[in-house]
């Protein structure tokens, strides 16, 4: 019973073929140099399942699709990517122009605005070579804003353990943070909170013992310093500041 090419549905090649009546006769791919030479001196072999040279339809079709998807993926590949080295450039120039952005305020860690540049969707390329301007452009420089960050916290009275806390915040390692904190981590914390009390109860020496005491002390704990310091030097501060009677028994 013959099957008209109008009726059969086309499943692949080789059944395409077989329904039509049609003779498969086997694909021969180009010989090698290689196997030229070894022919030419009669050591080529056929191999007991048959010529390793021969691809049939139904392998002609697969690899066929084989090619058709792998050059896909490469073109799907070059799209995701700068299409060009101007294409990069610009970019580029893009991931910079947000790191300028993004530092103007207040600077920040290398390692978080390589986040927020990933985040952003730039390739890992494109980080990298932002970065690299970002650096000669000085907008970011670790170590040298971790030093300036922490004698800014330092004047402003912040307790090592702040200051540690909070720039950890800001994206730094402690790899950075330790030698510019060595110093301040080193002193008496003592002494270096009482220093904090006894500025800020100076401004308060017209107000009420009680409401000087509760607010230096609250400003000593805000600026790191563990509450029962915070109370203790509160306590001496506030007396220094004010008569022996005034502050009798508290």
């Amino acid at each position: 019973m013959s099957v008209s090419a109008e009726a059969t549905p086309f499943r692949d090649a080789e059944a395409w073929l077989a329904a039509r009546g049609i003779d498969r006769e086997p694909i021969h791919l180009q010989p090698t140099a290689a196997a030229e030479d070894a022919d030419d001196q009669g050591t080529a072999r056929k191999s007991a399942v048959g010529d390793p040279g021969e691809v049939r339809p139904r392998e002609a079709v697969q690899l066929a699709q084989q090619s058709a998807a792998d050059a896909a993926l490469v073109a799907g590949e070059r799209a995701a990517a700068p299409s060009s080295e101007s294409g990069l450039e610009d970019e580029v120039a893009r991931a910079v122009a947000f790191v300028r952005r993004s530092t103007a305020a207040a600077p920040q860690a290398e390692g978080r605005l390589r986040e927020k540049l990933s985040d952003r969707g730039h390739p890992a390329a494109v980080v990298d070579l932002a970065l690299i301007q970002a650096r000669r452009e000085h907008l970011v420089d670790d170590a040298a804003m971790v030093t300036a960050l922490v004698a800014e916290k330092r004047r402003a009275g912040h307790a090592p353990a702040r200051i540690r806390r909070d720039l950890r915040a800001r994206g730094f390692e402690d790899g950075e943070l330790d030698p510019a904190l060595a110093a301040a981590e080193s002193e008496d914390q003592e002494a270096a909170a009482f220093a904090v009390a006894a500025e800020r109860a100076a401004r308060l020496s017209a107000v009420p013992v009680d409401t000087a005491f509760r607010r230096v002390a609250a400003h000593v704990a805000r600026r790191g310093y563990p509450d029962g310091l915070a109370r203790k030097v509160a306590r001496a501060a506030v007396f220094a500041s004010r008569d022996q009677a005034d502050t009798a028994g508290r």
